[in-house]
């Protein structure tokens, strides 16, 4: 019986390290595709001057820009500002710091 608990105990070892190791590389795979900027924060304002209101992606989060809308953003030098459709609406360079980027 000890050496049924001793095997069990010792399996449990071994496993336990592999299936945290896969669980930490899966999240690791989802989080690829969201480009990591880095460098100096930068203070940008946003604003749109379109009549519409305008769908952007932010460092992998959705915010939507409102017609005639402004929105500060804080952010690294070189993060991308994008469109729902993927294209790359504004790179964020340092020189842009308390700059104001419009969109049409």
């Amino acid at each position: 019986m000890k050496k049924l608990s001793t095997a069990l105990v010792l399996a449990a070892c071994i496993i336990a390290p592999l299936a945290s190791n896969a669980a930490d590389k899966k999240s690791e795979d989802n989080n690829a595709n969201i480009a990591q900027a880095k460098g100096p924060i930068v203070h940008v304002t946003l604003k749109n001057r379109s009549d519409v209101s305008q769908d952007l992606m932010v460092q992998g989060k959705p915010m939507t820009l409102a017609a005639n809308g402004e929105m500060k953003v804080n952010v690294p030098a070189g993060t991308q500002i994008m469109g729902t459709d993927g294209t790359v609406k504004l790179t964020i360079v340092k020189e842009y710091d308390h700059a104001t980027a419009s969109f049409r």
